[in-house]
């Protein structure tokens, strides 16, 4: 076993140690990970907060920022599931009876299986929200940045759902393709149009921009609703 394989197995075991013993403990820890309102809606309502913020002219000159990482985000999003996809399928820390991870109460390990583990989806999502947060803001961007720590990271091991170097590498990934997407969308002229479409067309911007934000708010449940069926599917036939 290599020391990166070590370091990763101490890191889960670590934060697992807690799990099984309270049954109020780990049913806390999993309202606050599959709670909307703590983790995405936290995010979005920091960018509405920004879409609206205006300067001493009234001028919003943030509104051309937030559609550029908004969209940008659409864009990590797709990749974290093609990733998980297209990369060799890893198994997590619940599937591994020789780790000996504590199994929380309430929790069904088999459930976990459906999707590989590799890159965490979370990690991926919410650093890359923090990003644009960090650029508005040093002390937003590291609360955004600690919240995602503490209210997702932190809870995703202790329940065993995925590996530190899962969290680790879905950080990197998605800061690193938040930061491309951010300059390849920006340099383009399609945020200018949707800031003016908002303009002109408030009702129908207003409308369309909600249901994004909720998507974004809750992981795109819907979208990975669809893929687990299509890969169970795929399964069936081909297994």
């Amino acid at each position: 076993m290599t020391l990166f394989e070590q370091t990763d197995r101490a890191l889960t075991l670590y934060a697992n140690q807690f799990a099984g013993r309270s049954i109020v403990l780990d049913k806390f820890v999993y309202d606050i990970l599959d709670t909307s309102l703590l983790n995405g809606g936290v995010f979005l309502a920091a960018y509405w907060w920004l879409w609206f913020e205006a300067d001493e002219s009234g001028v919003h000159t943030q509104r051309r920022k937030v559609v550029v990482a908004l969209l940008a985000v659409i864009g990590v999003a797709g990749a974290s599931l093609l990733l998980k996809v297209l990369l060799p399928f890893r198994y997590p820390p619940l599937s591994d009876a020789d780790l000996g991870l504590r199994l929380p109460f309430g929790v069904d390990p088999t459930s976990l299986n459906d999707f590989s583990a590799f890159p965490s989806g979370h990690a991926m999502l919410f650093f890359a929200l923090s990003v644009p947060l960090w650029m508005r803001s040093r002390w937003l961007g590291a609360a955004a940045a600690g919240w995602t720590l503490l209210a997702i990271c932190l809870p995703l091991l202790h329940l065993g759902d995925h590996w530190a170097s899962d969290i680790f590498g879905g950080a990197v990934v998605g800061v690193a393709l938040m930061l491309l997407l951010c300059r390849l969308i920006g340099a383009t002229g399609l945020p200018d149009r949707v800031v003016r479409f908002s303009a002109t067309h408030p009702p129908a911007f207003y409308a369309i921009a909600w249901l994004v934000a909720l998507e974004i708010a809750v992981r795109f449940d819907a979208v990975q609703a669809f893929c687990l069926d299509a890969a169970r599917l795929a399964r069936a036939v081909l297994f």
